[in-house]
C-alpha cells in the first residue's frame, strides 16, 4: 500500500517490527509476473558459477531480467518497507537544511520527517545500507529509508530545495537599476542565485517543458513551465529577487547585463543527465522589470520517426514516397507551436542515410544533426534566406530544407531549385493544406510554377494525448456534438488527472494532419482564381483523410478527448 501522509507514515513505523521474509525474492518476483522461471533458473545457475557470490538481484540485473525500479519495489515488498507518493506526501522543509542539496541530488534521497530520534528519508532503493551510514554521518542522525519512486525523488527535490533557494535569493532593494556592473555579476554568481537557475532548469526538463517564463508583476514574478502547448503556474518570487535571477540568465546566455532598456537574446549549452540540452534565451524589458523566456531544445525528446509523431503506418509510408523524390517541394503547414519543425527533422533524419547530400537553412538552427550541413540565417547583416539558397546550390545538394517561406523571394528561389531538380522541404504559416496552394499563388508564384514543382503538402496540429493511467468517460458539451456532427449517445475518454500526470490528465502530445498529395487531376485545378474548396474537395476524392476526421478517429480511440477534436479541428 502506498503512504501518502506524514500521519500514516508514523502508523505504519510504529507498527513496524523487523521480522524474516514471508517470501525470497524469486518468489515474489514470479507472482508478480516480473520475470519467468526460465529467467529465475539462468539467474540461479549464473549465481552459483560466480567466483564472488552475487545477490540474486544483482544476477537478473546482470541478465536484463528486470530493471532497477521494479527490483527495488519488490524488496521493498519482501522487507515490509514502506511505500511513499511524494506527490501527496506534505514535506517539511524546514528538514532540507540537514541535507545538502547537492547529496540530495547524487544520491537521490530527500528527508521526510524525524521518527523515534531517526531521520527519515525516501530513496529508490532502501536496501542501501552504506548510502544510510553517509547519510547519518552528514546529519548527525540515525537514518531509515523507505522506497519513493526515483522520478517523484527528482521532481520533490527541484520543487522543495528550489522553494529554499528562492526564499534566500539576494534582493536588490533598490526599485530602479541603478547597480554598478559589478554589483550586478556579484548578484548573478550569488550561490543561491547559481543554485535557483539550476533547480528551475532541473525542474523544467523533468517535466519535459519545452519553455520557461518568467513574468514580473507589480509585486512578484511568476514562473510558468510550458508542458504539452500549455502555461502551468509553478511557483512565485518576489521582484525584489529578479534581477540576481535575470543577471544570472544574461550571464550564462552570453548577454550584456548591464544593458536592462533593450530586448536580448541568447543561447546556452547544458549537460544533464548525459543528455546535451539546448537552451534559446530571450529576455525582454517591461514595466515591471525584465521578462524572460528559456526554449528548451532537447535533441533526444525531439529527433523522432514519423510513427512516433503520430502517422498511421499508411499515411507514414504516403510521406515518406514524397520526401524519396528527387525533385520538387514539400511543405509542412501550421501555426506557429504546430510541430513542423519536428516533422521536417524525422524527414531528413529518415533520409540522411541514403546517400543524399542534405544542407538546411533555418532561423534559428534548432538541432543540429550529425553529416548534415546546417545554414544559420543572419537578417541583421543581409543573409537572408533568399541569398542562402543563391549559395546553397552551388554546393551540390540534393535536398534543401528552408526553414520557412516568408515572402516572395523565398517562394521563388525554392520554386527555381526544385524546377532545377533539387527536393525542396520547407514550412509556411497556413491553416490547411488546400489554402495552402492559393497561399502560394497570392505570394506571387505563376500557376504554372506551382503546377509544375508542389508535390505535397502536409498541414499539421499537435493535440495532447489522454493520460492512460487515469481515463474517464468525457462529459461533452452539446455545442462541441453539434460542431462536430455527432450524436450525444457517442461516448469518448479523456484522462480525469492522476499522479503519473501531475493531474492535468494529459500525457505529451500526438500530430493530427492531413495530407494532400499533388496529383494530376488536383493540377489541373491550380488556376490564378483557384478556390481552396475545389482543391480540398478534389484531394479528399484523391485519399485525403481530413484533419478533423483524423482528429475524431483519435477521440474515438480514446487516445485524444474530444474536446481537444474541437480545438484543433479545421472549419
Amino acid at each position: 500500500m502506498t503512504i501518502k501522509s506524514r500521519e500514516a507514515l508514523n502508523l505504519r513505523l510504529n507498527n513496524y517490527r523487523a521480522e524474516l521474509p514471508e517470501k525470497l525474492l524469486g518468489q515474489i518476483l514470479l507472482e508478480r509476473g516480473l520475470i519467468t522461471p526460465d529467467q529465475l533458473k539462468a539467474a540461479l545457475n549464473l549465481q552459483r558459477k560466480q567466483p564472488v557470490k552475487l545477490r540474486l538481484g544483482e544476477m537478473l540485473l546482470n541478465i536484463n531480467a528486470i530493471n532497477q525500479e521494479q527490483l527495488s519495489s519488490v524488496i521493498a515488498e519482501q522487507l515490509k518497507v514502506p511505500v511513499v507518493d511524494l506527490a501527496e506526501f506534505d514535506l517539511d522543509d524546514g528538514l532540507l537544511a540537514l541535507l545538502p542539496e547537492e547529496i540530495a541530488r547524487q544520491y537521490q534521497v530527500i528527508p521526510l520527517m524525524v521518527h523515534a530520534e531517526r531521520l527519515i528519508v525516501a530513496c529508490p532503493d532502501p536496501t542501501q545500507h552504506e548510502l544510510l551510514h553517509l547519510l547519518g554521518f552528514i546529519t548527525g542522525k540515525p537514518v531509515e529509508a523507505v522506497l519513493a519512486d526515483t522520478q517523484a525523488i527528482e521532481h520533490a527535490i527541484n520543487m522543495h530545495y528550489g522553494t529554499v533557494a528562492a526564499d534566500v535569493l539576494p534582493e536588490d532593494e533598490t526599485r530602479e537599476p541603478v547597480l554598478s556592473l559589478q554589483q550586478m555579476k556579484q548578484l548573478a554568481e550569488d550561490k543561491p542565485t547559481v543554485r535557483f537557475v539550476d533547480n528551475l532548469l532541473e525542474d523544467a526538463i523533468s517535466r519535459r517543458a519545452s519553455d520557461i517564463h518568467i513574468r514580473p508583476d507589480e509585486k512578484e514574478a511568476s514562473i510558468q513551465f510550458r508542458v504539452d502547448g500549455v502555461l502551468l503556474d509553478i511557483r512565485k518570487i518576489r521582484r525584489a529577487a529578479l534581477p540576481a535571477i535575470v543577471s544570472r540568465i544574461k550571464i550564462v546566455g552570453g548577454m550584456n547585463i548591464a544593458e536592462r532598456r533593450l530586448p536580448q537574446d541568447g543561447r546556452y549549452m547544458v549537460r544533464m543527465h548525459d543528455r546535451v540540452i539546448d537552451l534559446r534565451l530571450s529576455i525582454m524589458p517591461t514595466v515591471h522589470g525584465e521578462s524572460v523566456v528559456m526554449r528548451i531544445l532537447d535533441t533526444n525528446q525531439s529527433m523522432k520517426k514519423l510513427e512516433d509523431l503520430g502517422f498511421s503506418e499508411q499515411d507514414a509510408a504516403r510521406f515518406r514516397r514524397l520526401v524519396s523524390l528527387n525533385q520538387g517541394i514539400l511543405l509542412v503547414t501550421g501555426p506557429t507551436g504546430s510541430g513542423k519543425s519536428t516533422t521536417l527533422y524525422a524527414a531528413i533524419n529518415d533520409i540522411r542515410n541514403t546517400g543524399v547530400n542534405i544542407i538546411t537553412v533555418e532561423d534559428p538552427v534548432e538541432y543540429q544533426i550529425e553529416g548534415i550541413r546546417q545554414i544559420q540565417v543572419r537578417s541583421g547583416i543581409g543573409y537572408t534566406f533568399a541569398r542562402a539558397l543563391r549559395h546553397i546550390l552551388r554546393h551540390d545538394p540534393d535536398v534543401i530544407m528552408v526553414g520557412e517561406i516568408r515572402d516572395h523571394e523565398t517562394a521563388m528561389m525554392a520554386s527555381e531549385s526544385a524546377l532545377t531538380g533539387h527536393l525542396v522541404l520547407s514550412t509556411l504559416h497556413t491553416n490547411s493544406a488546400s489554402s495552402t496552394i492559393t497561399r502560394l499563388l497570392e505570394i506571387g508564384i505563376a500557376p504554372y510554377l506551382v503546377n509544375a514543382t508542389l508535390i505535397g503538402v502536409l498541414a499539421q496540429r499537435l493535440a495532447r494525448r489522454n493520460c492512460t493511467h487515469c481515463l474517464t468517460t468525457e462529459k461533452v458539451p452539446d455545442h462541441v456534438l453539434q460542431a462536430l456532427g455527432l450524436d450525444s449517445r457517442e461516448t469518448f475518454k479523456t484522462g480525469a488527472g492522476c499522479e503519473h500526470c501531475n493531474d492535468r490528465g494529459y500525457a505529451g502530445r500526438i500530430a493530427v494532419y492531413e495530407l494532400l498529395e499533388v496529383t494530376p487531376n488536383l493540377r489541373r485545378l491550380i488556376q490564378p482564381d483557384a478556390a481552396a474548396q475545389d482543391i480540398e474537395e478534389q484531394a479528399i476524392s484523391d485519399g485525403m483523410r481530413p484533419l478533423t476526421q483524423g482528429a475524431l478517429n483519435l477521440a474515438r480511440q480514446g487516445v485524444i478527448s474530444l474536446a481537444e477534436v474541437y480545438r484543433v479541428r479545421l472549419e
